[in-house]
């Protein structure tokens, strides 16, 4: 099997995660659109005197902008931020490790 870059692998685990979240931004929103007009037609038919149904349409569509946001308009931005992240993190470690490792060698002189 040929071996790949760090950087081929970064840029298809993005690729991948970007579509899972796409993903399951369209299923939210769909079930958003589904649901609020079966909840509009049943607030329409039997209940028309008081109008309860711009609450769930309400917040549950602040829940769907924010999930817009995080998820797809900023995901980016935030898978490079937690790549920069956990290199940093592997960077500290093998630091440690390097500094560990060095600290037994003298001990056993």
């Amino acid at each position: 099997m040929e071996e790949i870059s760090l950087e081929d692998y970064k840029r298809a685990f993005r690729e991948l995660t970007i579509k899972e979240e796409r993903r399951g931004f369209i299923f939210h929103l769909l079930s958003y659109i589904f649901l609020n007009t079966f909840f509009i037609l049943i607030n329409l038919f039997y209940y028309p005197e008081k109008i309860w149904c711009l609450w769930p349409l309400l917040m549950w569509g602040w829940g769907v902008l924010m999930h817009y946001f995080t998820c797809v308009r900023w995901i980016e931005k935030s898978l490079k931020d937690r790549e920069m992240l956990a290199e940093s993190k592997a960077r500290m470690t093998k630091i440690k490790d390097k500094g560990g490792e060095s600290h037994v060698e003298e001990s056993h002189k």
